[in-house]
């Protein structure tokens, strides 16, 4: 019985370790209608969980900014090996596959003018975590010297996360290098560090 004991005690043991580890400390990062107009942007929100361990560049009242953040998970060399940031685009109804895509295209060319290469890129009304998102996925690598901060090849998963409650939406831009878990686009939503900001970002009214 005391054997009997010892093993079920040990194999709890086993399963809290492995959720504790798995568990990840976040920063609960929020934006308000009022935060966007102090940094200049939309009026949208939204809450998402953000890992302490990735580098977060919150945007700052006064200061201009491009996005409502960006997030980064960076190698001890320097370059960033997986990256999310929150962008965004308004949009009316009507018009809104059309104009997504129109936009998703731009973000292609500023991908090229920023120094990549582009191998492989599709641009349609693709599914991606058992949805249909207007999304960018691109295979793009940056050279060894040409940005400081991104080097190698990378997979580029840029999703138009559809607002309910207004015409302001987020472009969630996540790319990860090919030597991080993400081998599909579809690892996108649970094999990296930043799959908690996908999984936990969601629209306020």
């Amino acid at each position: 019985m005391k054997k009997i004991t010892s093993i079920v005690w040990l194999i709890c043991l086993g399963i809290c370790l492995v959720q504790c580890k798995n568990k990840q400390a976040v920063e609960t990062y929020k934006v308000t209608p009022e935060f966007a107009e102090k940094i200049d942007k939309p009026a949208v929100h939204f809450t998402v969980d953000i890992p302490k361990s990735l580098k977060f560049n919150k945007p700052q009242e006064g200061k201009k900014t491009s996005s409502y953040g960006m997030i980064q998970k960076v190698n001890n060399d320097g370059i960033v090996v997986e990256m999310c940031s929150l962008g965004y685009i308004s949009l009316d109804g009507a018009a809104f596959e059309n104009n997504a895509r129109s936009f998703l295209g731009q973000v292609r060319s500023l991908l090229k003018r920023g120094g990549y290469t582009i191998e492989k890129d599709t641009i349609g009304n693709l599914s991606f975590n058992g949805e249909k998102y207007m999304t960018l996925q691109a295979e793009a690598t940056m050279e060894k010297g040409l940005t400081p901060e991104f080097e190698g090849k990378y997979l580029f998963n840029v999703v138009v996360k559809p607002n309910p409650h207004g015409n302001t939406h987020m472009i969630m831009l996540m790319n990860a290098r090919d030597d991080q878990a993400a081998k599909t686009y579809e690892d996108f939503k649970d094999k990296l560090t930043i799959s908690t900001i996908w999984n936990t970002f969601t629209y306020l009214e």
